[in-house]
């Protein structure tokens, strides 16, 4: 039910980034929800990942907030600096944008309530095939073995060239492209070495 209750909740936003509309949920986090989008064009479908948070996710985080002897505007603050954290994540996505071996990040979108206290937080990127899920559809090879390890690595080297340090990297934050290429996504709980 909940399920059903999000994904209406974003779609009142179609069409998303002025083309794009919500097909199925493909995944959840912690931090959010994963959705299949796409577009029409000429014909021809295409096809992206939407990552979707809102803060807080519901009532129940709020009441919570409240309960821990926060003021009202202590709260609003806490809530709006939860959104702008998580912006930091576009900021590193977009400096990290165009390499083989990292999620892509293409756009996002910060929305404020306007009914109630909280925002809305939809970030679109490439659509990948999770690496658990990859594993599991067929026989995992030596050499993809490999390749995974040197890919991650080239990844490793591009946060570290750009002072990133990733904190969160396991299978779920790991994706497989169409061609092959094994990339790291989520970058939800990363920080620059600098602010660390």
């Amino acid at each position: 039910m909940v399920e059903v209750k999000m994904i209406e909740h974003y779609k009142k936003y179609e069409p998303l980034f002025g083309a794009w509309e919500i097909s199925k949920l493909i995944g959840k986090g912690s931090f959010g929800e994963v959705y299949e989008i796409e577009r029409n064009n000429f014909g021809i479908v295409y096809k992206a990942a939407l990552k979707a948070i809102t803060i807080p996710f519901d009532e129940s985080e709020l009441n919570e907030l409240m309960a821990s002897g926060m003021s009202m505007a202590e709260t609003k603050q806490y809530i709006k600096q939860s959104a702008k954290d998580i912006v930091n994540e576009f900021v590193l996505m977009s400096q990290l944008k165009g390499n083989t071996n990292i999620v892509s990040y293409e756009d996002h979108q910060v929305i404020e309530h306007e009914d109630k206290l909280g925002w809305d937080i939809l970030m679109k990127m490439e659509l990948l095939e999770p690496l658990n899920k990859y594993m599991k559809s067929k026989d995992f090879t030596q050499r993809e073995l490999v390749k995974l390890g040197i890919d991650l690595c080239t990844a490793l080297e591009l946060c570290e060239k750009h002072n990133i340090v990733h904190r969160d990297i396991k299978p779920e934050n790991i994706f497989v492209s169409p061609n092959g290429d094994f990339k790291l996504g989520d970058f939800g709980i990363a920080r620059s070495i600098e602010k660390a």
